[in-house]
């Protein structure tokens, strides 16, 4: 099992709203959901201010509501998975990169050791 953080920055000048549900994924997700665990189910608005950021797990359902400014949003998403992490698919996992053999480490340009504790010794 590897952790993995996911985290949005706002950078807009704007305030920045991020729920833990979108509109679009609300609807697909309480469709699965148990009428008890619907019943339960509350969006929580995180406001984050320029150059704030949120991190969380990547499996929290979140989004933004729409942007209602001329301006078009920006926002950074930043991936960060433990090292010795291996690929589970043929498949490209990020677009525009060649695809990470299954089984193999994940690592390079677009997969990087941002942290390494033997850096620090």
């Amino acid at each position: 099992m590897h952790v993995s953080v996911c985290m949005c920055a706002c950078m807009h000048a704007r305030v920045c709203v991020c729920v833990c549900v979108c509109a679009c994924a609300c609807v697909v997700l309480k469709a699965v959901l148990t009428a008890e665990e619907t019943a339960a189910f509350k969006n929580v608005p995180g406001r984050m201010k320029k150059g704030e950021a949120s991190f969380h797990h990547p499996l929290t359902v979140h989004g933004s509501f729409s942007n209602r400014t001329a301006s078009a949003r920006r926002a950074c998403v930043v991936n960060y998975i433990a090292d010795g992490v291996r690929s589970q698919s043929e498949d490209v996992l990020l677009a525009g990169t060649d695809p990470v053999p299954k089984g193999s480490k994940l690592g390079g340009r677009f997969f990087p050791v941002v942290y390494d504790p033997a850096w620090s010794s």
